[in-house]
């Protein structure tokens, strides 16, 4: 537990150290591992989010937990889009000794796009730290590979680990609402999230039919964000933070060509303009 500790700001320690550690020993005492993992992962969050100042009562931790539920979908969609590589390279590998190789690469985003239908699903922090591992793999897995290197990991991956971030440091008295509450619900969204991920990598739909693939998981995600999270975004920085990514990522999967990302792009824009002319209005209204 010390060593947990210490990951707080020291002045935060000094006055909530001991409590900290006492609500710990009772949340663990007697619990299994996966019980003092999952109690290990929410202190390090917290801790994180203390050296970072996103508590919910302030600014920055209300702005994160507006995001964090997007950040998962463009996770997870940009998590579909690597699978989809690896399983069309193995599809084509002329030999088993290229097939392990490209097999393992593609891992990283098994693993995230789990995460990220599991926190979607209800099971917030289990998912996001999830999404977290699986794009910190990549992540590496691309900074480490020979003709990639860690300029290449920045730009193709810092997004998606930023959004996993994202996920990790929602306050958690914020996190989203649970949307699915039956397993056979998470079982169906799982389903969909694999046919998605490898149809298109073993046998290609003729234009337009093909941008279903890239269409229907970012609907799929939004819907399961559901409306409490739009609700959610009430200034256009909001709006712009969480909808440009999205835009450009499905138009990286081909879904959308220039006339279309001009186009999602104008009427992104003018969904922030209109919540940023809403709020001022709201804001110069008389309090009654």
């Amino acid at each position: 537990m010390n060593g947990l500790l210490k990951l707080y700001p020291a002045a935060y320690r000094r006055e909530f150290g001991d409590e900290i550690a006492d609500a710990y020993g009772r949340a663990t005492d007697g619990a299994d591992r996966r019980a003092r993992t999952r109690e290990a992962l929410d202190v390090v969050g917290h801790a994180l989010r203390m050296r970072l100042g996103l508590s919910s009562a302030g600014r920055a931790g209300r702005m994160l937990a507006a995001v964090a539920p997007f950040a998962v979908v463009l996770a997870g969609l940009d998590a579909m889009l690597w699978s989809r590589l690896a399983l069309s390279s193995l599809r084509v590998a002329s030999g088993i000794g290229e097939a392990g190789p490209v097999l393992l690469a593609g891992v990283p985003g098994f693993v995230t796009l789990l995460g990220a239908v599991v926190a979607l699903t209800g099971r917030w922090a289990a998912g996001a730290w999830t999404v977290l591992a699986g794009t910190v793999a990549a992540f590496a897995a691309m900074a480490f590979r020979p003709g990639f290197g860690p300029g290449f990991a920045a730009v193709v991956g810092g997004l998606p680990l930023l959004a996993a971030l994202a996920a990790v440091l929602c306050p958690p008295d914020l996190r989203p609402a649970p949307r699915l509450r039956t397993v056979a619900g998470v079982a169906a969204v799982s389903a969909g999230a694999v046919v998605l991920t490898v149809v298109p990598a073993v046998s290609a739909l003729p234009s337009p039919l093909g941008t279903l693939f890239a269409v229907a998981p970012a609907a799929g995600g939004l819907l399961l964000a559901g409306r409490p999270a739009f609700a959610r975004l009430r200034t256009a920085s909001a709006v712009l933070v969480v909808g440009f990514p999205l835009v450009v990522l499905v138009t990286l999967t081909g879904a959308l060509g220039a006339p279309g990302m001009l186009l999602g792009s104008g009427l992104l824009v003018a969904a922030a303009t209109v919540v940023g002319v809403r709020r001022r209005r709201a804001g110069s209204l008389p309090s009654v």
